[in-house]
């Protein structure tokens, strides 16, 4: 982390050097470069959050291609699971087992820790503390289909 931050500052002090010596000419041009660069970078997380809904065995299918833009993300989530004592063979079984976008893995992430009034007003993370396989499958699901990842 440190690196990165090191590297921003640098670059933020070479611009407005070069600024200062070009009368500022070089800001248009230098912010251009920026964006472009940027585009670059996380184009395939821009397109991947773009994808379709898809179909259940298609996203589970995906696992096996990696692919930049996109995570593999388990249906029962998996630490909660770990905690309330589901065996590792349940949780990376393949049928739990999805390749989502990554922007909306972490919507989903983050979705499981708010609190929702469809819960009774928990984060469906508390929520799921002691509940079956098949509740926590239900609401993984609906998940995918909420944040557009699954179809319905």
């Amino acid at each position: 982390m440190r690196n990165i931050i090191v590297k921003e500052v640098a670059k933020h002090v070479a611009r407005l050097a070069l600024e200062d010596a070009l009368g500022g000419a070089a800001g248009p041009i230098l912010n251009a470069m920026e964006i472009a660069s940027w585009v670059h970078d996380y184009a395939p997380y821009i397109l991947a959050y773009a994808d379709a809904p898809k179909e259940l065995e298609e996203l589970r299918q995906a696992v096996a291609t990696p692919a930049i833009g996109y995570e593999i993300h388990h249906i029962v989530e998996e630490g909660p699971a770990r905690l309330d004592g589901f065996p590792t063979s349940s949780i990376d079984a393949p049928d739990n087992l999805v390749r989502i976008p990554t922007l909306k893995h972490w919507q989903i992430t983050g979705w499981y820790a708010r609190r929702n009034d469809q819960f009774g007003g928990l984060p469906p993370r508390e929520y799921l503390r002691g509940k079956d396989w098949a509740e926590r499958t239900r609401v993984g699901r609906d998940a995918l289909i909420e944040y557009g990842v699954l179809k319905p």
